[in-house]
């Protein structure tokens, strides 16, 4: 278990700059993952009920980016790099770059457990009808969700299917609380399941099943080759 989290700690770790020819130092990247002048008060009050929660639990929290080399999920590295491919990037969308516009959000994770949560508040940015979410970025959140759970525990994963069900219109600037959960793994398949609650737990706004295959290495990493065999 603890040679586990280990390894999520470090796959979650932020990465180095990959251009490593700047003059400059780079900073690092930004974890949007936590507290910003975007978050309401009611967002403040459940992220810090939840990191409580996740402290006694033993829950990680997980920054919004993570360290990964393109050649292990099959894509060709970069020729600004300087051989290894290391990249950040964002472990939830964040199109809209204003704070507050689109997802304001924090996962809670226990591999373990096979668990994640994710409080999240929906900006104006993210509308569909008149003063609610759009059905497509509840549907975002749910698959960000699910396959990061997919990715902690199986590793390089796509998804193959998501079915949801919306049972009730979230307002925009909603605080809203996603509990995932793995159900079963049968070869290569995880089975997931979450419920969308309002973050107080009174409202059950969507419920969702996702089922992803957990992908082979590249052959190149398989067999300790590089990429210019």
């Amino acid at each position: 278990m603890l040679r586990t989290a280990r390894a999520v700690a470090r796959a979650l770790s932020p990465a180095p700059c990959p251009r490593r020819r700047c003059h400059r130092p780079c900073p690092p990247p930004r974890d949007l993952a936590v507290p910003n002048p975007g978050w309401s008060e009611r967002m403040r009050r459940h992220h810090r009920e939840q990191l409580q929660r996740a402290r006694e639990q033993g829950w990680a929290r997980l920054p919004s980016y993570r360290r990964y080399c393109p050649q292990m999920l099959g894509l060709p590295g970069d020729s600004d790099s300087d051989g290894d491919g290391d990249r950040d990037t964002r472990l939830f969308p964040r199109a809209i770059e204003g704070d507050g516009d689109g997802f304001e959000f924090v996962t809670f994770l226990s591999v373990p457990k096979g668990r994640l949560r994710c409080l999240c508040q929906l900006g104006p940015f993210l509308e569909g009808h008149p003063g609610l979410a759009h059905g497509g970025a509840i549907a975002t959140l749910i698959d960000t969700s699910l396959g990061t759970l997919a990715l902690a525990v199986a590793g390089r994963v796509v998804t193959a299917n998501l079915s949801i069900d919306y049972l009730a219109p979230v307002p925009l600037r909603s605080v809203l609380l996603l509990e995932a959960f793995l159900q079963r793994r049968q070869g290569r398949k995880l089975f997931l399941g979450c419920d969308l609650w309002d973050a107080e737990g009174t409202t059950l706004h969507a419920k969702a099943t996702g089922l992803f295959i957990q992908q082979d290495p590249p052959k190149e990493a398989a067999r300790g080759g590089d990429s210019g065999r």
